[in-house]
């Protein structure tokens, strides 16, 4: 669970996560609607389908255009791209929202402290990828790197 919650926290450092405060006014109806999404555009993020509701018009025309770019992307980014989103749209709301706010608390910090953050992440993903090869499962899987 970790791993999937900080994953998503990069990749809204890919798509540039716009600030929560941009909240949309409540008689406008956030737009696009997932209807008027091209074909393509909804096979691309048809892991968000489900929660497409949820989401502002900021942030439903910020996937728009992450969609819009996939065709461009190498395969492995692609691949990287889907996966990440069905990580997030595994999580609740409730870890969407402190995976927001953790991603702003980072971005936030001095570049020096970011770039601690960035190792410790770079260290953990290295722990598992070997606890992983040798068959092995971390002691506890949800933890996360010390920040």
């Amino acid at each position: 669970m970790a791993k999937a919650f900080l994953a998503v926290i990069i990749l809204f450092g890919l798509i540039g996560h716009a600030s929560a405060a941009a909240i949309p006014a409540p008689q406008k109806p956030a737009r696009p609607e997932w209807s008027e999404l091209k074909p393509a555009q909804q096979q691309v993020l048809a892991p968000l389908k489900e929660h497409w509701a949820e989401l502002d018009t900021t942030r439903r025309q910020k996937w728009a255009k992450v969609a819009n770019s996939y065709p461009k992307m190498k395969p492995d980014e692609q691949t990287r791209l889907q996966e990440r989103m069905r990580d997030w749209a595994k999580l609740s709301s409730e870890e969407r929202r402190a995976a927001r706010e953790k991603y702003l608390a980072i971005k936030k910090l001095p570049p020096a402290k970011r770039e601690d953050v960035k190792q410790q992440w770079q260290q953990y993903q290295q722990s598992l990828a070997k606890s992983d090869a040798a068959g092995d499962a971390p002691a506890d899987g949800n933890a996360a790197p010390a920040q």
